[in-house]
């Protein structure tokens, strides 16, 4: 309770708070982390396929956006 009393301000906009011991709080902030550069590294690897193949990839990305258990959050190719 005082965890939740401390970081109250910090979460106005969030009303989930997990609590975990250290080193699982710590992994799950890599693990995030690598989640999400995976994402923005495939979607760079499908834009790369895409202009080979003469594909659209902002199309594509809409297509894959779409379905609802991957969603448009990092899903736009980056530089590189």
């Amino acid at each position: 309770a005082v965890m939740r009393e401390l970081y109250a301000p910090f979460n106005r906009n969030h009303e989930k708070m997990i609590v975990m011991d250290v080193r699982s709080a710590e992994f799950t902030k890599y693990a995030a982390n690598c989640m999400l550069a995976t994402k923005i590294s495939f979607m760079n690897e499908m834009a790369n396929l895409a202009e080979q193949l003469g594909a659209d990839i902002e199309e594509v990305r809409k297509g894959i956006g779409s379905d609802p258990r991957i969603g448009y959050h990092f899903i736009y190719p980056g530089l590189g």
